[in-house]
């Protein structure tokens, strides 16, 4: 009877420590900011679209229901407006690639404060004129810049060697 008892007391611990450790883990995962919901990718999975031209690999996607959530971490403190556009260009790929519009991303900041992200209409127009400028801006940079420079200017410039109109 006692071993009965022994055992017994045994599992009855470890029931004990079980519960234990599980609320100090959602304990843990409260104060960094995490989210319900099950993981899909952390930092696994790289979204593209072709017709939009973006690309991102989103920190964490989760599943809270019935559609998929991106995350990501920061370590500032303070939410950024370039934050912002990151979560803005995973939502514009989930929707894109999996065909679910999702309601939100979230931004954490290094503090363990979760910044939700609504999916707006402005987020989106807003998202894909950045990366239409940004694609802009690189196109320009290959176009040569027109110059005149005096002779003297060219031999101490640091683009002399990429300069098609250099002086002697």
């Amino acid at each position: 009877m006692s071993g009965t008892l022994q055992v017994a007391g045994i599992a009855a611990a470890a029931l004990v420590l079980g519960g234990c450790l599980s609320w100090l883990g959602r304990c843990m995962r409260h104060r960094q900011g995490l989210g319900a919901g099950s993981t899909l990718s952390l930092d696994r999975v790289t979204l593209r679209s072709t017709r939009l031209g973006l690309a991102g690999r989103p920190d964490r996607l989760v599943k809270p229901g019935g559609t998929i959530i991106p995350e990501e971490w920061k370590s500032a403190r303070r939410l950024r407006p370039w934050h912002r556009a990151q979560v803005g260009v995973y939502l514009a790929l989930i929707e894109e690639q999996f065909g679910t519009r999702p309601p939100y991303g979230v931004v954490v900041t290094g503090d363990g404060r979760r910044h939700v992200i609504e999916n707006t209409a402005e987020l989106r127009a807003w998202v894909l004129s950045l990366a239409a400028g940004i694609r802009a801006a690189r196109m320009k940079a290959s176009q040569p810049i027109a110059v005149e420079p005096v002779i003297g200017q060219c031999p101490p410039c640091g683009m002399r060697p990429h300069c098609r109109q250099a002086r002697s």
